[in-house]
């Protein structure tokens, strides 16, 4: 099961906490006193660790409960912290609409902030329950990363490569019994399935060398480990060549992560390998692990005892041979380290992600997740499409109301609950209710130039603006004051959000600009070489690129280009795929399954994900804009003239559906039948009844 996200983002501002999260329910946004004072969260963080040491002490602890109740106390000021007014009510509606669809919760968890970034989340106290949350709900640390390695189809065996280090210079550790039970519970679940070998030396050499020339899937480290302050960098503790200990960084360990393709899951059990920095996220050795390729790091956070370590293994490796996601897995051995050992070093282990998906592979009995099509790396020669179509003269659409008229706009986008955005020349975005008219709210860019262009995120409370002067504006629509402001430069056009509202795409001249949530760019992509085919300016050529979208999955952005090409490109800026088109391309619209293009040969194309033509409209007025319908049958197609034609993609009929006094700056289906909405440049804001299709 995939399963219900819960993204819970704490972002430190002063004395202040600024708390945010969204999942398919909603989102939420507060800002909360921060619950301690750096030195008194020193304090409590203090009390905690010296709770969980007494919680194993070999010692006799009069009164359990009393060992336990600082980090009772702690877990529980935490909760009322973060879990307050709308994020608990956002909370609670993800957990209610899990259980009807029967499909679990996870807490994908993010914090900014030296402070936030060093808090043991996981004995945050259920809100709900007298128990702790990650004893029943998965809580990760997500790093969010644009580029996490796909899940792996996985041919058997699972290889797991094991390394046990013991310098001569530090405490031995119980590596050999850890070895044994490991490699027994494995072998005793799916003996056939799993493979598990450990290295013979405990040299930086040995690793180095099985992992660039083996092939393995987990990697499982016994060591010691730590942080190191001067450095800002987290590291594990290998045996050098005379004995001793010697460090080994995060940044050594992400050479050889390149080198090693098929891996995809590493367990450190090094003490402190989950702190990180106070400035850099990626400082500490796990989440640099997962930047350099992993998509999954179990570490820890504090010293583990070799009996909780042993315990955890033994059962998170037990549930990973069964095919579990590895959230689930983790929180199921959290508990039968809670109930063998009664000690708090269940909340120890931490689990990093990369991104959502929880399936690192796919064991024999559990069927391989669907890469989709935006893997797709080659172009099959595509068959004869079907035969052009010509429009004729059908069922209009019904005039239903005038919703608004916002004055004249440059372009119109529809957004999450039927809501209308548009770029008004006057340099207003207006928002517009898209079944019943009215404004919903006006954002005033100051000293800004005209806003060119609007694009939604999957919320209806963030909107997006690109003005003509190079500047990219998220607006947050309760308060209608900017988030974020970036700078992309000026020549370009065309901004595009991910589906999951994390990333934002921005052509600049022959590049592609990526941001992530903070309004950081993190990548540059080269489109295309700026080269046009001969007299392709006479064919209405615009030499720059063109329409912009996210491909399904988040993983690959499409864009025209300016050489009448389509293309696909990852994240490194390599074309994945292409839609070479006879003439240049002026609009795109695109579904999980299907990709339309319109060019100035007056012609609408229908593509599939791997290249296929599969049909194509005749000759006839430039298009402008293009839009599927929400069940991806019908696609409305506008013209420069203001004319608004069906293509029913099934039967291929091409109908003149209606015909507008100016040319259109947008147009879009309503979501469940609603109806079609559009805008035309002169800003009369219209919905219309859909005619009837037999």
């Amino acid at each position: 099961m995939k399963g219900l996200p819960f993204q819970l983002e704490i972002i430190e501002a002063d004395t202040s906490w600024i708390v945010s999260c969204a999942s398919e329910c909603g989102e939420a946004l507060i800002r909360v006193p921060a619950p301690y004072s750096e030195t008194d969260l020193q304090s409590a963080l203090s009390r905690v660790e010296l709770s969980l040491t007494k919680s194993y002490s070999s010692l006799p602890v009069r009164g359990a409960p009393a060992t336990e109740r600082p980090v009772r106390e702690f877990g529980e000021r935490l909760t009322q912290t973060v879990f307050q007014n709308d994020i608990s009510t956002q909370f609670d509606l993800c957990r209610r609409e899990a259980r009807r669809h029967g499909v679990p919760v996870r807490i994908l968890l993010r914090t900014n902030g030296p402070h936030v970034a060093s808090i043991p989340w996981e004995y945050l106290v259920d809100p709900s329950r007298d128990d702790y949350l990650a004893l029943r709900v998965p809580i990760v640390r997500y790093l969010r990363l644009m580029n996490p390695a796909p899940p792996l189809p996985l041919t058997l065996p699972l290889r797991v490569l094991g390394i046990t280090a013991n310098p001569r210079d530090l405490p031995l550790l119980d590596g050999k019994r850890e070895e044994g039970q490991i490699s027994q519970a494995l072998e005793r679940y799916s003996s056939d399935n799993v493979d598990v070998h450990w290295l013979p030396g405990d040299q930086w050499q040995d690793l180095a060398r099985e992992l660039r020339f083996g092939s393995w899937h987990v990697l499982h480290c016994v060591s010691h480990g730590g942080f190191d302050e001067e450095r800002n960098a987290g590291f594990i503790q290998l045996s050098g060549a005379d004995g001793a200990a010697k460090k080994i960084y995060a940044s050594d360990f992400e050479r050889l992560i390149t080198d090693s393709p098929n891996l995809r899951l590493i367990v450190l059990n090094s003490c402190e390998s989950a702190v990180s920095g106070s400035d850099d996220v990626f400082a500490g050795t796990a989440a640099n692990l997962v930047r350099a390729g992993v998509p999954a790091v179990v570490a820890m956070q504090y010293e583990i005892t070799d009996r909780a370590a042993l315990v955890f293994a033994s059962s998170f490796y037990e549930r990973i041979a069964a095919g579990l996601p590895v959230d689930r897995a983790v929180t199921l051995a959290r508990e039968d380290v809670k109930m063998d050992l009664d000690s708090l070093e269940w909340a120890t282990p931490v689990l990093f992600l990369a991104s959502d998906e929880t399936r690192i592979f796919s064991l024999p009995h559990a069927p391989p997740n669907s890469q989709g099509p935006h893997l797709r790396t080659t172009v099959n020669v595509p068959p004869p499409p079907a035969a052009p179509t010509a429009p004729t003269r059908g069922p209009s659409l019904s005039h239903r109301a005038l919703l608004a008229e916002i004055g004249p706009c440059n372009d119109l986008a529809l957004g999450p609950s039927d809501l209308l955005a548009a770029a008004c020349r006057d340099g207003v975005v207006r928002v517009v209710d898209g079944v019943h008219g009215g404004l919903v709210a006006q954002c005033l860019p100051v000293q800004r130039e005209s806003p060119i262009r609007v694009v939604w995120g999957p919320w209806r409370r963030h909107v997006a603006s690109r003005h003509n002067d190079g500047t990219v504006i998220v607006w947050d629509l309760q308060t209608s004051n900017p988030v974020r402001v970036m700078n992309v430069g000026g020549v370009g056009s065309a901004v595009a959000f991910s589906a999951d509202g994390h990333w934002l795409a921005a052509t600049v001249r022959d590049h592609i600009y990526i941001y992530n949530s903070w309004g950081a760019r993190v990548r540059d992509l080269a489109a295309w070489p700026g080269k046009e085919p001969k007299g392709w300016q006479r064919r209405g050529g615009r030499g720059r690129l063109g329409a912009l979208r996210f491909a399904p999955g988040d993983r690959h952005v499409v864009v025209a280009t300016g050489d009448g090409v389509v293309r696909q490109l990852d994240v490194a800026g390599q074309p994945v795929m292409t839609w070479p088109q006879p003439h240049p391309i002026l609009c795109l619209a695109l579904t999980e399954h299907l990709l339309a293009t319109g060019c100035t040969d007056g012609r609408v194309r229908l593509w599939s994900w791997d290249g296929r033509l599969l049909r194509r409209t005749e000759y006839g007025r430039q298009p402008s804009h293009l839009a599927f319908s929400p069940d991806s049958s019908a696609l409305a197609i506008s013209d420069d003239e203001g004319m608004v034609t069906l293509w029913d993609l099934k039967t291929g009929e091409l109908t003149v559906a209606a015909q507008l006094p100016h040319r259109l700056a947008g147009l879009a289906f309503l979501d469940g039948g609603k109806g079609l909405v559009t805008g035309t440049g002169a800003g009369a804001v219209e919905r219309w009844t859909l005619p009837h299709r037999g």
